[in-house]
């Protein structure tokens, strides 16, 4: 139940960050719909700051991944490790 709650936590976090980078998307889109010789400074850091956030959000969602890739091979072992336990007990187990 442990696994399943945080595998939960890691999607609902997924999603956040997906919703975020498409609104992030969005936003940028609307800036680069100016030409930049019309754009201010204060426009082009805009844009320059929309474009690191979004770096972020991939970062983070990449990490994401990566810990439940992570959590999802520990769990594999973990089942392989129980397993050969449960096996090596019952080999040691007579039938009288």
């Amino acid at each position: 139940m442990v696994r399943y709650e945080s595998e939960l936590m890691i999607f609902a976090r997924e999603l956040e960050l997906e919703d975020r980078q498409s609104r992030l998307q969005q936003e940028l889109r609307e800036q680069m719909a100016v030409d930049d010789h019309l754009k201010g400074p204060g426009e082009l850091a805009e844009e320059r700051l929309i474009l690191e956030e979004m770096l972020e959000v991939v970062e983070q969602r990449d990490s994401l991944v990566a810990l439940l890739e992570e959590q999802r091979l520990q769990e594999s072992q973990e089942e392989r490790d129980l397993e050969e336990v449960v096996l090596n007990r019952g080999a040691g187990l007579r039938w009288a």
